[in-house]
């Protein structure tokens, strides 16, 4: 995602001193990327394991800005085209500026904490649920963990990019493995990632999650009193427990799934 965690919050280790500076944008791309059927065998293996949706996190703030231009752009598009927005991480850790990110039928809510608490000004946070086809563009990229561990370096296209997503282990300064529980559908590390360059349109948003119907409300307001732009937002749900780190780890890695209630405008 456009904001990311840093490296200690993310459980992995940092660059040793000494190392090799950092690699360029992309330099986790193997040469020749995706090959032709290899998004289409991505999204079947995600139908096999029950894989509904894909999501993406970004500021309340950023929703005006979103719904005029019709898209979900990557920071540095943002940034060049100067269009508004809140950037929440200026380090840029994982490497890719360039790139949306986005996570597998739930938000990684271990990277939200930190993000949030960067920010006093800016609290709120959404999440927008895409369509899991976004699984077959050819741009898509797979890590199994948080990126902010090595600069997207692990970043690996296709199928086998995808099923690293859920391999038995994932190692890093706290390794994450599958218990007997662990569903087909849930990365084996919470924080895992998809990586898409360039914008997502709109049209891929299936819906808009709140924290709590003040929330939800508030936002609405906002966005139909000051920019007149309420009925362009996909439908908006409530979902507390989405954006509660423990509760919702301790619930999906043992196969369960979170209330989730459709706001009534």
């Amino acid at each position: 995602m456009s904001e990311r965690m840093t490296e200690r919050a993310a459980g992995g280790a940092g660059r040793p001193a000494g190392a090799a500076a950092r690699p360029a944008e992309g330099a986790g791309r193997p040469a020749g990327g995706a090959g032709p059927g290899d998004g289409e065998a991505v999204v079947a293996e995600a139908r096999r394991r029950g894989i509904t949706r894909l999501c993406h996190l970004t500021r309340s703030a950023n929703l005006p800005g979103i719904l005029e231009t019709g898209r979900i752009s990557p920071a540095r598009d943002l940034r060049r085209n100067g269009d508004a927005h809140r950037p929440a991480d200026p380090l840029r850790l994982d490497g890719a500026e360039g790139r949306l990110f986005l996570s597998i039928e739930y938000p990684n809510v271990w990277y939200l904490r930190q993000a949030a608490a960067r920010d006093r000004l800016f609290r709120g946070w959404v999440v927008l649920t895409l369509d899991m086809d976004l699984l077959a563009r050819p741009d898509a990229l797979f890590v199994p963990y948080n990126s902010a561990r090595d600069r997207s370096a692990g970043a690996r296209p296709g199928p086998a990019g995808f099923r690293a997503l859920f391999a038995p282990s994932v190692p890093g300064r706290l390794p994450r493995t599958r218990g007997p529980r662990h569903p087909d559908w849930w990365p084996t590390d919470d924080q895992a990632e998809v990586q898409l360059t360039g914008p997502v349109p709109l049209s891929a948003v299936r819906s808009v999650l709140f924290r709590d119907e003040q929330q939800a409300a508030q936002d609405l307001f906002v966005l139909s009193a000051q920019f007149g732009m309420g009925g362009l937002l996909p439908p908006a749900v409530v979902a507390p427990e989405v954006f509660d780190a423990p509760v919702l780890s301790s619930t999906v890695r043992t196969g369960g799934r979170v209330r989730e209630t459709p706001y009534e405008r």
